[in-house]
Order: structure tokens, then C-alpha cells, then sequence
């Protein structure tokens, strides 16, 4: 039986368990806090936890020493070693490389999450234009408030979900926005920031499984709905429009800047006016169920391929996708500061035309704070249709659906 050691997870890889478990494989997940499940997933999908074989805990699923040792003590054997989960995505590329196993390039994965130097490559590699200059701290914002060209966007150095993600205006907002961001306190969020050039514009993304140096398996370009700047609460498969060739040409060269020669990734681009410009590569399957929509629309299962790919196995064909139907995801989100009071059941959000699958990331008597990231989903569905504008639409109207029968009191 083969082995397959997953680091952390993300919502995808929650299907990447289950499918270890219909292929026959041994599922080993390696974790420091099911507490951090509890607060990423939906309660209805924690299920698929259970289908690991086996589960090491550790102190600190970040620290390679103690995995590594961990890995060594409790396995006889590893056939594949991947993660998910960003946060991991680092520890596991050095895992893969002391245990002799197919993995991703470490460098190119440090450049990928620090968004200063991701920056820095691409315009010394001219795979972008944008420019951006890196703060230790969100309160020197304020001495070089007369220094910086605004409107400008600001992040984490290394962050996920949207936390912290912000537009500056003009200088007039920026001790709010030193005020709001100094109080930041999650996982895996620097402490620096980046400014950047403000790129106005359609937020989309490409999915792409890499399997060789410059050979990316295109899967397909999704677009975006995004609230207050940085806020995605809905997706939709695929976008099939004139930007196509060039959205997938500029994550191509991305991938191929930093180094990245193995594994999934998942490239935000916003198209301006001036052309698509690069936001950020994830070097991972997309989350919150972005995979579901993917496999939903091309008939394959990506997390399945990525396991594959680690275990090569992977068909050498090409192009390995190809599309069956269209596929949508969104969210339900209030700007509403109280507790859900009424929520309608998930029988009645999926007798709406196209849902496939709903998913709660609150429940009735959770309190709803504010509206700041990815965190504030209440209700998640995902539709599929004869296309991605039908899709988008069946979400649009379940999503409709939920805030009419939705109380926030």
C-alpha cells in the first residue's frame, strides 16, 4: 500500500484524503491543531478527517527537525509527501528533499511568499512592472505617508485569506489604516508589510499543475468577486474571453521566473487596463473549495492529480484538461454586526437551481463581528450549469436565496 504523508491541510485537501482512501492509499496526515480545522472548516466537511489512516500530532508542524524525526519514528516507509495548506507549503519541499522524495523547489516557493521579493524577481526577470517597497512594521506607513504614490495597496509581507489586505486612498487614510492593521493577530501573518502599486482592474486566476521545468498542465482561468478590495466571496469556471491567451501566458511566466518546476499553483492576476499584471503566486491547489469547482467543471479530480504527480503516476498527456460543464462558488456575507438568529436549512438553499454542495461556515447563534476577510463567510455554495455564466447565475441566485431567508439581529 502506498504511503502518502499530507503536512496540515486546506479545504481541498480534505477531498485529497478521500481520494487516498478510494484508491487504496495509506493517508498519514501530520498535524500540530485540529483546533485550526475547526476554525477553517465547515463542521459538515470535518468528516473527511476521520478517513486518515493515521494522524501524527505534533508541537509544531512547521518545525522540519521534529516532523522529519516524527516521520522517521512512526513510518516504515513514504511514497509521497505534499501539502495543501500554505502555511506548510515551505516545510514540506525540504521534507520531500531530505526524504529523497518528488517535491517542489524550495527557493521558489520562498519567493512566492515573500511578496516583496516576488516583486523584486519579476521585475528583474520582466515577467511584471509592478513595484512595491517593504515596511517592518504597518507604522512606519506613517512616516512615509508624504513619500508614497497613492491610491497604493498594502499587505502582508506573508499572509493568506485577505487578512490585512487593504486599498490607501490618499495620505488622509492612512492612521486609520495603521490603527485597523496594527491590532492584526493570526497564524502565519508577518508583522511587515509591502506597498505596492494600486492595479485596478477584474481579479481572476489561473490553475495550473506544473510537471516539469516549463511545462504547465493549464487547467483553465476562473474570475473573481471581491468585496472591499480584497475580499473574494465568489468564484466562477471557466472564463473563456479574450484575455485568456494573455492571463495564461503571465502566470506561465511567473511559474517560470521564480522556478517553480513541480506542483499545483494558483496565480491571481488582475486584468487593467494596461494589460494583466501579476497579484500573487500560491504554490498549491486553490482553497475553500475553489478545487471542488474545478473538478466539478473538467470531470478530474485536481488533488487527485497532484498526488499522482508525487507519485508519478501522472498520465503524460496533454493537455490533461478538458471541460464538461461550468462550475461556481459563492459566499453569503453581511456588513450586519449580531448574532444569526435564522438560517435557512440546507435543504432548502440546495432545491435552488445548479447547488451542488452548501457548505455553513456559521451557524444558527454564532456572532457575525466584522467584515474583513475570508473569515466572514457565513453561508458557501457551490453550482454548477450548462456553462460558467449559467453556474455564476445559479450561485448568485441561491446566494440571493440564503439572505433573504438569513436573520443577523
Amino acid at each position: 500500500m502506498k504511503t502518502v504523508v499530507f503536512i496540515e491541510t486546506n479545504f481541498s485537501g480534505l477531498d485529497a484524503i478521500r481520494y487516498c482512501t478510494e484508491k487504496g492509499y495509506r493517508a498519514v496526515l501530520v498535524t500540530d491543531s485540529f483546533e485550526r480545522f475547526r476554525k477553517w472548516f465547515p463542521a459538515s466537511c470535518l468528516y473527511k478527517l476521520d478517513l486518515a489512516h493515521m494522524v501524527i500530532q505534533v508541537k509544531n508542524s512547521n518545525d522540519f527537525d521534529e516532523v522529519r524525526q516524527t516521520l522517521q519514528e512512526k513510518l516504515e516507509s513514504i511514497d509521497a509527501l505534499l501539502t495543501f495548506a500554505e502555511i506548510r507549503t515551505k516545510v514540506a519541499a525540504r521534507l520531500c528533499k531530505a526524504f529523497g522524495l518528488r517535491g517542489a523547489n524550495l527557493e521558489a516557493i520562498e519567493i512566492a511568499q515573500d511578496k516583496h521579493r516576488f516583486r523584486q524577481v519579476l521585475l528583474e526577470r520582466g515577467a511584471d512592472t509592478v513595484k512595491s517597497r517593504r515596511i517592518e512594521h504597518i507604522s512606519e506607513l506613517a512616516t512615509l505617508r508624504d513619500q508614497i504614490e497613492y491610491p497604493c495597496f498594502l499587505k502582508p509581507l506573508q499572509g493568506h485569506s485577505s487578512i490585512g489586505a487593504v486599498v490607501c486612498e490618499d495620505a488622509s487614510k492612512v492612521d486609520a489604516i495603521v490603527a485597523s492593521l496594527s491590532g492584526i493577530s493570526e497564524d502565519w501573518i508577518s508583522s511587515a508589510f509591502v506597498v505596492e502599486d494600486y492595479l485596478k482592474g477584474q481579479l481572476v486566476s489561473v490553475e495550473m499543475l506544473t510537471t516539469g521545468p516549463g511545462q504547465h498542465q493549464v487547467v483553465g482561468v476562473a474570475d473573481r468577486d471581491v468585496i472591499k478590495d480584497s475580499i473574494e466571496v465568489g468564484s466562477s469556471f471557466p472564463l473563456l474571453n479574450e484575455h485568456r491567451e494573455a492571463v495564461v501566458r503571465k502566470a506561465s511566466q511567473a511559474l517560470d521566473a521564480i522556478g517553480y518546476h513541480f506542483g499545483p499553483s494558483h496565480t491571481e492576476i488582475i486584468l487593467t487596463d494596461s494589460g494583466p499584471h501579476l497579484v500573487e503566486v500560491n504554490t498549491r491547489v486553490g482553497g475553500s473549495g475553489h478545487s471542488v469547482m474545478l473538478d466539478l467543471s473538467t470531470a478530474r479530480s485536481i488533488v487527485g492529480d497532484c498526488i499522482e504527480l508525487c507519485l508519478g503516476n501522472l498520465p503524460d498527456t496533454s493537455p490533461l484538461y478538458g471541460i464538461k460543464q461550468g462550475a461556481a462558488w459563492k459566499c453569503f456575507v453581511s456588513d450586519a454586526v449580531g448574532t444569526i438568529t435564522h438560517l435557512p436549512t440546507l435543504e432548502a438553499i440546495k432545491r435552488n437551481p445548479g447547488v451542488e454542495e452548501v457548505w455553513l461556515h456559521h451557524e444558527q447563534g454564532d456572532e457575525i463581528k466584522d467584515l474583513n476577510s475570508n473569515y466572514s463567510w457565513i453561508v458557501q455554495v457551490m453550482c454548477t450549469g450548462a456553462d460558467q455564466q449559467e453556474a455564476k447565475r445559479n450561485a448568485a441566485r441561491a446566494i440571493d436565496f440564503v439572505a433573504e431567508h438569513t436573520v443577523i439581529a
